[in-house]
């Protein structure tokens, strides 16, 4: 079989053009995975509920790393008084032995 140069030539490209199309095929077919991974599976960590007085972070709320260093005692009378905010969380349990809701008053919480 003899093929001149512009036969051989078009085969080549039709080879090569092929051999594209495949890997572009492929790589969309790739892609349509869960996530980023590309169709692989991370494996789960099996969740386990958190104990009594367990906290996430698991550190002591009065620490610094918890909360960030103190600011002071906020008073009635304080100008950052009126920059508090109520908390109506059901999951936090209260105190309230005054019945003011005053325990319920928190710092905006800037996440």
């Amino acid at each position: 079989m003899n093929l001149t140069k512009s036969e051989f030539g078009f085969i080549w490209y039709k080879s090569i053009l092929r051999l594209l199309i495949i890997v572009f095929v492929m790589e969309v077919i790739s892609c349509c995975g869960p996530g980023r991974s590309g169709g692989r599976q991370r494996i789960q960590k099996k969740l386990k509920p958190l104990v009594f007085k367990q906290h996430v972070p698991n550190v002591g709320e009065k620490t610094i790393t918890a909360a960030g260093p103190k600011e002071g005692r906020i008073g009635r009378l304080d100008p950052r008084f009126k920059d508090l905010v109520p908390n109506y969380n059901a999951d936090i349990i209260f105190k309230d032995e005054e019945g003011t809701g005053e325990d319920r008053l928190m710092t905006q919480c800037d996440q």
